[in-house]
């Protein structure tokens, strides 16, 4: 599911405002436009990934060549802001960000 958000106080390393994916629900265009993305056996839309040691996932890029964003943990949300991809943590999502 995408979600939106605002940063709660100011921290210059991060984006104000993002968008964020939880790896659940419809893909989201700004990862879909930069991911290698393959249609399930159920006509569905898939990224392409590979698991991590860690229970993360890497989703591939685009050309297929290379590892676009690594996530650490299963739950970890993709997110969009200043034309950067990032990933977050649900506690760092929780403590830098109020939801829109």
């Amino acid at each position: 599911m995408i979600k939106k958000y605002e940063q709660a106080g100011y921290n210059p390393k991060y984006p104000r405002k993002i968008e964020s994916w939880d790896t659940k629900g419809d893909i989201p265009e700004w990862l879909s436009d930069r991911a290698k993305v393959i249609l399930g056996p159920l006509n569905e839309f898939i990224l392409k990934t590979r698991p991590t040691s860690s229970g993360g996932m890497e989703i591939i890029n685009s050309e297929d060549t290379a590892v676009l964003i690594s996530t650490r943990f299963k739950d970890d949300h993709i997110c969009w802001g200043d034309q950067t991809l990032f990933v977050l943590t649900e506690k760092q999502l929780e403590l830098l960000y109020d939801q829109c």
